[in-house]
């Protein structure tokens, strides 16, 4: 018999088995990743969040400042049930309600903690009834971050809710993947809008009656602003400040986080960015996320919301480090009033270092977690941009950026950037060190493939022998039984 097509269907078999085998790892550390994102939302009782408050520290203005018809504004922010975006929430938060022109609350279907993807658990301000309930919480902007379910059932009420205001005249803002809650109840339709660039070529295919954009920072259409990738919600809520406050405040507003280097004349047009083969340390990561190393964030009462979601969401984006959020309770109450869920520094779980975002201390909290820290031989680290003068904010994303170059590398930390849509120029990311970790995890993936694979193959050589010396001894009695039969 010719040998040739049984050398072909075992090298098939061989493939065949060894790339399912691969690819089973691989969605099996995608689904572990995927679900370290949310971290769990405790079941004990919270106090309730009360109406968020604008800052009066050094950087508010002297004198009131208003909004249209002289009055504030009501900035409502939505989330989800299953699960809303940590810094499409709490980055343009951080901008609104940084200006006395504007008054902010997060609204949600209920009034139980919300799940944040990348962050920590948030307790929404109202429900969707008690706004509908109250006149002057009336909403003149909306903002959806991207969530979990977006077209999910689960979703629907947020859904209806957002549509009534728009119908009502309530401006809105989708940041990120939020344009695909609005592309679900049909807002979209007829107008021009963007999203993230890794998702703009899918929503093509599902709402073609959207204009989609590509290379815009933000594209206002009407009364509807969708931003692009993660980060340029912040751009896009201060073009709002600047149209619905004036551009002195909302220059005003940028100048507290210097490492935005923001103007009211900033150009909306960016790279139309892609994946590429340099961004394998990430994709590497994400998809080999055993044993790597958990970071804490510790936040306290007083952090300011877009430095508190950053580290959250890099590390999340990177896929290179699991975060917990730590305070020195089970919640803490952001610079704007916000209370976020937390896990007590005595209930924390094994970690390889601390990060603090934001450059106020707090005293007792400081010393506590410096103690604590001290006590379990952690590092802690003081997030801090180092691009330029530190801001009354520590930096940010910019900050956060820099921190992950100097635990990874620079290609992990450009990607983060790309994926984010922050624009890394003047950031220092050219870290060389590299965590072996995942390559190692690869090539051991890698190795289980082909053991795998050549498995079937291994077994069926190891029976035919055994077949041959069957056969043998079958042939041996034979004719012997036949022998006797004659006689």
């Amino acid at each position: 018999m010719n040998p040739w097509p049984r050398r072909v269907l075992t090298t098939i078999l061989t493939l065949t088995v060894a790339l399912a085998t691969l690819a089973g790892v691989a969605v099996a550390g995608a689904v572990v990743t995927t679900r370290s994102m949310h971290q769990p939302v405790p079941t004990r009782s919270h106090p309730a969040a009360s109406t968020a408050v604008p800052s009066t520290g050094p950087g508010s203005l002297a004198g009131d400042v208003s909004g249209q018809n002289g009055r504030r504004l009501v900035v409502a922010f939505v989330v989800g049930t299953g699960g809303t975006i940590a810094s499409d929430l709490l980055a343009p938060y951080d901008i609104f309600s940084s200006s006395p022109a504007f008054r902010t609350y997060v609204a949600a279907a209920d009034a139980g903690p919300a799940p944040l993807e990348g962050g920590p658990a948030v307790l929404p301000t109202y429900t969707f009834a008690d706004v509908d309930a109250n006149p002057a919480l009336t909403p003149d902007l909306v903002v959806v971050p991207a969530l979990t379910r977006p077209s999910g059932s689960s979703e629907a009420p947020l859904r209806t809710w957002v549509t009534r205001q728009h119908d009502d005249g309530a401006r809105v803002l989708g940041v990120c993947t939020g344009s695909l809650v609005l592309a679900a109840t049909g807002m979209l339709d007829g107008l021009h809008a963007t999203s993230h660039w890794s998702r703009i070529h899918a929503l093509e295919a599902d709402h073609p009656r959207v204009h989609w954009v590509r290379g815009r920072r933000y594209v206002e259409d009407g009364s509807v602003t969708t931003s692009a990738a993660v980060t340029s919600g912040v751009p896009a809520a201060l073009h709002l400040v600047a149209e619905l406050a004036g551009p002195a405040e909302a220059q005003r507003v940028a100048d507290l986080h210097p490492e935005l280097r923001w103007t009211p004349t900033e150009t909306t047009s960016i790279a139309a960015d892609h994946f590429t083969g340099s961004d394998w340390p990430v994709g590497l990561d994400y998809v080999m996320p055993w044993f790597r190393p958990t970071v804490g964030v510790a936040l306290r009462d007083g952090v300011g919301e877009l430095d508190a979601t950053a580290a959250f969401e890099v590390y999340s984006q990177s896929a290179a480090a699991r975060t917990v959020a730590l305070g020195p309770g089970d919640t803490v109450r952001t610079q704007h009033g916000l209370v976020l869920l937390t896990t007590r520094l005595v209930h924390a779980p094994h970690l390889t270092r601390v990060l603090v975002p934001g450059t106020r201390t707090s005293g007792a909290f400081d010393a506590r977690l410096r103690a604590w820290a001290d006590n379990r031989h952690l590092a802690v680290e003081r997030l801090a941009d180092r691009s330029g003068p530190d801001g009354p904010g520590g930096g940010g994303f910019a900050a956060a950026l820099q921190d992950l170059a100097d635990h990874t590398d620079g290609a992990t930390a450009l990607t983060t950037a790309k994926m984010v849509g922050y624009p890394a120029g003047g950031l220092h990311l050219g870290s060389r060190h590299r965590s072996w970790r995942t390559v190692l995890l690869g090539i051991l993936g890698l190795a289980l493939a082909v053991l795998v694979g050549r498995a079937p193959v291994a077994l069926a050589r190891r029976r035919r022998p055994m077949r041959r010396a069957e056969d043998s001894r079958e042939g041996s009695v034979s004719p012997a039984s036949q022998t006797r039969g004659s006689a």
